[in-house]
């Protein structure tokens, strides 16, 4: 990732030589995630990892982020995530939108057609290649107290407020879309696994007065808008969750601690799907009509970002958007299905 940080902007204090180490350089790594309900659960999966690692010559762990869900169940900015998944053909898993058609598993995975009826490259031996995939991961800092001080001083009351900062999202903090529900948050709507995600941009608000085009979740899946190309193309499998320690409610003072959200993000074609929407829907306006604007929450402004609101009578114009999150690291991964892992384990015997 470090060689191509330039294309999905990372640049700057987001450069690869100001990330983390060993973020960035050209060592082999083996990613490993431990995934666990509970604390004694979790510890006695990394034991498992750290005997397995012992046993294997050559191998030593150099790095570890410890994550977690945070009490409230949402992010470090205060909004819920995860709530948007594809609809993939064949895996018998509804998508979360009930509109979406069925994508093309090779979209995900490799071995099988993608939406152009190709199969996407893939690493060989075929047992090595098939039923795997690609994973760009990454490790975000989120500067909590900027946003709140930027939605602070450009709204004058606490309603205002709310409404700014979900304008900015595309959602309500507890996950209900503007969509839906352009005045209020409604969190039993967005405790609705059948109503949350069930909307189209074009039918229901396809001049962006209800969720801006330019909004966090508007951009990175654009649904049925009106865009160049076909938005299927792009579309990825993600999951995200924190680390650090939330900032206090009503804190607007940066307490210097390090917070922010590890993401991975899967799909057969990283350059087309991950790399396209960092470059032209985070970071780049062209495609909704404001060129040079970004991702209001993901885009890196640098204290020089604006950002358009659809209003009426007149549009609405957000200057001097500070950056609300900085790359702290990025790796792309290849990830192996379960029996390339097991013939790597017979290679290995």
């Amino acid at each position: 990732m470090a060689a191509r940080a330039e294309l999905i902007g990372d640049v700057g204090e987001n450069a690869p030589d100001r990330w983390e180490a060993p973020f960035g350089t050209d060592d082999v790594h083996i990613a490993l995630s431990a995934l666990a309900s509970d604390a004694a659960q979790l510890g006695k999966e990394l034991e498992r990892a750290r005997v397995a690692f012992e046993d294997t010559p050559g191998v030593q762990v150099i790095w570890q982020q410890d994550v977690h869900q945070l009490p409230t169940g949402r992010t470090t900015f205060g909004f819920r995530d995860g709530i948007s998944h594809p609809n993939i053909e064949g895996v018998g898993l509804p998508g979360s939108n009930p509109r979406e058609t069925p994508i093309k598993a090779g979209e995900f995975i490799l071995g099988y057609p993608d939406e152009t009826g190709s199969l996407p490259p893939m690493p060989s031996p075929d047992v090595l290649g098939r039923n795997g995939t690609y994973a760009a991961v990454r490790k975000i800092h989120t500067n909590v107290a900027a946003r709140r001080q930027y939605l602070r001083a450009n709204t004058s009351s606490a309603e205002e407020e709310a409404l700014l900062a979900a304008k900015m999202v595309g959602r309500w903090p507890s996950g209900a879309p503007l969509t839906l529900t352009p005045e209020h948050d409604d969190p039993e709507l967005a405790a609705d696994p059948h109503r949350v995600n069930n909307f189209l941009y074009r039918e229901n608000d396809d001049r962006g007065y209800r969720c801006p085009a330019g909004a966090h979740i508007r951009r990175t899946n654009p649904r049925d808008a009106t865009i160049i190309g076909d938005a299927r193309m792009h579309r990825l499998i993600r999951r995200g969750t924190t680390y650090g320690p939330p900032l206090p409610e009503g804190v607007l003072d940066d307490d210097g601690a390090d917070r922010g959200l590890i993401g991975v993000f899967i799909g057969a074609h990283l350059e087309r799907q991950f790399e396209f929407i960092k470059a032209e829907w985070v970071n780049d306006g062209n495609f909704i009509g404001y060129p040079g604007e970004k991702d209001p929450v993901a885009g890196h402004h640098g204290g020089t970002g604006t950002v358009t609101i659809p209003e009426k009578p007149v549009r609405r114009r957000l200057q001097n958007l500070p950056s609300f999150v900085v790359t702290r690291g990025g790796e792309y991964c290849f990830v192996p299905g379960l029996r390339a892992l097991r013939w790597l384990a017979e290679l290995e015997d």
